[in-house]
């Protein structure tokens, strides 16, 4: 069991606020980034989600589709809600 004179240390000191004359924590990762980015393996092709060609038809019906479903879906939670409510008979 921590004794009550531990316990009350290790809390005061973690519950502490740093003082103002403390200098602020620095990150050291910007120190070091050229060396970091160095490493790194040459990208010659960037993994877009999104490959072209794309084929016009196909993309004008998915964008159409999803216009007229979403239109249609509030549409229809509206009509549903103005029967329910008695304001449309």
């Amino acid at each position: 069991m921590i004794s009550r004179r531990a316990l009350t240390v290790v809390t005061s000191r973690a519950c502490a606020k740093r003082s103002m004359s403390d200098a602020p924590k620095m990150h050291k990762a910007k120190d070091v980034w050229a060396s970091i980015e160095a490493t790194r393996p040459k990208d010659d092709h960037p993994h877009n989600v999104f490959h072209p060609p794309y084929n016009k038809f196909v993309a004008a019906f998915l964008v159409g589709g999803v216009v007229v479903f979403g239109y249609g879906s509030m549409y229809m939670g509206m009509r549903h809600q103005q029967y329910k409510q008695g304001y449309w008979k």
